[in-house]
């Protein structure tokens, strides 16, 4: 199995196959051009005679045949000479010698004039046209005139008819013409791939810069560029910045949650380490015969402390993978009373005096899991209780068209600069010491937090004069159920 090259030889051994996209293109376009060019040239040297003949030829020919079909008189036979810029000339065959029939056509040409050195109907041919109905075509080449006079001749009721024309020695036209083109267009050429350069490089110097941009992001320094012109290469920019504003909001992200994790596993250790301690050392009072009745209701109570703190990452762990919630109709109140009376105790021991506006009247029934909003109101009160510095709490409630409102608050140490969003964030612990009443894992909150995203219900957190205020928006369902049921 052949083995994959290291990253930096693959990098440079790509540089070294890859050319610059400008350098291509202009190379590209360049070839194009060129190619054109000698298309162009080849046209004018081999194509182009044959396609002029060719036209002359059948301009004769056509003439000729518009005499046979339709003109007769002179007046016909001059529109026609006129509008197809050609020579007609007529002579009856009447016996006229040879040499007096091609002085007159002569005669004639001069004074259309058409003035030829080389020009002589044989005998042969006026034989030929009159044993033959169709047309005789000659091309009389003028020598150092560097033209031609291509005719066609045809005898109609004894007379002799000529259609001609002038043509020029195309072929050392077009030489002359090539010649002129080349050293015009060659100028012309070498514009153009100065004007296509400098044209690729305003098309590639963005890419060049976003090329430096997406290596400065492969070294995780994520940087975004200025340079974003209003065509597909500015769109390519834009994605390429919002990644990188996304990668690097990423990584902050995740090294926040790296440091998170760290302080978590700080605070779980400590969580754990302490009631460990304790079952550790009242077990061994007891195998030691120190127990004065009260070691086991100790063992007991820390054992249900290690309980508490594995179920809540367990809750938190099941949240955050998103597992299906069993909603049925519930009575909000009903399970905050159950909340409030569980935690009595604790709230008389830390003589606590929880403030509650009358909910006598019964609110509407929502539709949720009543287990998971037990766990809502269990941790914001549990909160409230390790926080409050006046040893009050507040809570009221307050009812809409559209949802429930359940207000919960009490004063705290947390300053007005202090970032409300940070109590969102799983393992964060405001409090570092190592008070055994204030500490604790940091994921109360959060679990509060998602278990209202699981039902669509929203809560906000508020620091207003240093009272800490939780809004908690538990919305009614379409259909509505009766108040009592």
């Amino acid at each position: 199995m052949r083995s994959s090259p290291p990253k930096e030889e693959w990098a440079i051994s790509l540089k070294k196959k890859t050319r610059k996209i400008s350098t291509t293109l202009t190379l590209t376009f360049s070839s194009i051009i060129i190619g054109s060019f000698i298309v162009m040239f080849l046209l004018n040297s081999l194509i182009v005679p044959y396609y002029y003949f060719s036209k002359m030829d059948h301009k004769v020919t056509s003439v000729m045949t518009d005499i046979q079909q339709h003109a007769s008189s002179e007046q016909q036979l001059a529109e026609l000479e006129e509008s197809n810029q050609v020579t007609i000339i007529t002579r009856q065959l009447d016996g006229t010698s040879l040499d007096d029939f091609n002085e007159s056509l002569n005669v004639e040409l001069n004074r259309k004039k058409v003035a030829l050195n080389r020009f002589w109907v044989t005998q042969e041919t006026i034989d030929q046209l009159k044993n033959t109905p169709e047309p005789i075509q000659r091309n009389f080449d003028q020598g150092k005139q560097k033209s031609s006079f291509l005719v066609e001749m045809q005898v109609i009721d004894n007379t002799f008819y000529l259609v001609g024309v002038s043509t020029v020695n195309f072929s050392e036209t077009a030489n002359l013409i090539n010649t002129f083109n080349f050293i015009s267009l060659s100028l012309t050429l070498i514009l153009i791939i100065v004007l296509i350069y400098v044209s690729v490089r305003k098309i590639t110097d963005p890419l060049v810069n976003l090329k430096k941009v997406a290596e400065e992001i492969t070294t995780l320094t994520f940087v975004t560029t200025d340079d974003i012109p209003a065509n597909e290469i500015g769109e390519l920019a834009l994605s390429i910045n919002k990644m990188s504003y996304a990668l690097a909001t990423y990584q902050k992200n995740l090294l926040a949650k790296n440091e998170q994790l760290k302080q978590f596993t700080a605070d779980l250790t400590h969580e754990l380490k302490t009631p460990i301690a304790l079952i550790k050392a009242y077990g061994s009072g007891i195998e030691d015969g120190l127990d004065d009745g009260t070691y086991l209701e100790v063992i007991l109570q820390q054992t249900q402390r290690l309980n508490d703190i594995v179920d809540q990452m367990l809750d938190y762990a099941k949240l955050e993978q998103q597992q299906p919630i069993n909603k049925v109709p519930m009575q909000l109140s009903d399970t905050w009373k159950q909340t409030v009376m569980e935690l009595t105790p604790t709230l008389e021991k830390e003589e606590i005096l929880l403030l509650e506006a009358n909910t006598d009247s019964p609110l509407p029934l929502i539709e949720a899991d009543p287990i998971l909003i037990k766990r809502v109101f269990e941790n914001l009160l549990t909160n409230s209780l390790k926080y409050t510095t006046d040893k009050e709490i507040q809570a009221s409630w307050r009812e809409t068209e559209a949802f429930i409102e359940f207000t919960i608050s009490n004063q705290t140490s947390l300053t007005s600069d202090f970032d409300i969003n940070k109590l969102w964030e799983a393992f964060y612990v405001h409090e570092k010491s190592r008070n055994k009443n204030l500490s604790g894992t940091g994921l109360g909150l959060s679990i509060v937090q998602s278990i209202m995203d699981e039902h669509g219900f929203t809560i906000e957190a508020r620091l207003v004069h240093q009272t800490l205020i939780f809004v908690l928006h538990f919305y009614k369902p379409e259909r509505g159920w009766d108040r009592n049921v």
